[in-house]
């Protein structure tokens, strides 16, 4: 199934990048722009709503710093990561990453639905040892694990409840969100946007015509 999802996100890349003009990416790309729309307006409504106060963020009384980006694809986020976690530890920080830990193992879709919040999130490192595997959290968060001595690294969706975790069971006082900057359940006191130079915002559209995730002026 994982080799499958692969080969589609494949194929719509090539659509999106334009290297496919066939009469069938043509027609996926009106319905990829059509969908963007749609995409970029849900985006648009749930930011306006934070931003005026209908939602609230949670504040967990603690240094949030949140790295990530507006496009999909890699820009360095987790080599940035491990920098910040790696001065702010020294500086004598008691530091946390928070990962949703991308392309894991996952329980059964109806015990995510009904058990997920009941569920403590996966911790990767307590600071002094590696307590899973890559396919239980991730590549990216057992890289960060396998690298940082003496940083915790946790693994769930719901970064509010992997935050509140780490500040009860390991005492942390900063907490750095790796790929956080659209994770806006959680307050942020800082936030550090990487933009890939060459291919900043690919063609300006949003996913999934195009690679943003939300539009280039939100970064203001």
């Amino acid at each position: 199934m994982r080799r499958r999802l692969e080969q589609l996100e494949a194929y719509i890349l090539s659509i999106i990048e334009g290297r496919r003009r066939d009469k069938a990416a043509l027609a996926i790309g009106g319905l990829l722009r059509l969908l963007s729309y749609v995409f970029g307006s849900v985006v648009q409504l749930r930011l306006f709503m934070y931003s005026s106060g209908i939602l609230r963020p949670h504040t967990l009384g603690c240094q949030v710093i949140s790295i990530g980006n507006l496009t999909v694809g890699g820009t360095g986020k987790t080599p940035i990561v491990e920098v910040f976690a790696r001065n702010l530890q020294k500086s004598g920080r008691k530091v946390a990453i928070l990962s949703r830990g991308y392309k894991k193992d996952e329980k059964p879709w109806i015990e995510r639905v009904f058990r997920e919040h009941k569920t403590p999130p996966r911790v990767v490192s307590d600071g002094e040892r590696l307590l899973l595997d890559s396919a239980m959290s991730g590549d990216e968060p057992f890289m960060l694990a396998s690298n940082l001595r003496d940083v915790v690294v946790i693994v769930d969706k719901d970064r509010v409840k992997a935050g509140k975790y780490a500040i009860r069971e390991y005492g942390c006082d900063t907490l750095i969100l790796d790929d956080g900057f659209q994770y806006l359940t959680l307050k942020h006191r800082l936030d550090i946007v990487l933009v890939d130079r060459t291919n900043p915002f690919g063609n300006r559209q949003m996913l999934p015509r195009g690679i943003l995730r939300e539009r280039v002026r939100n970064i203001k």
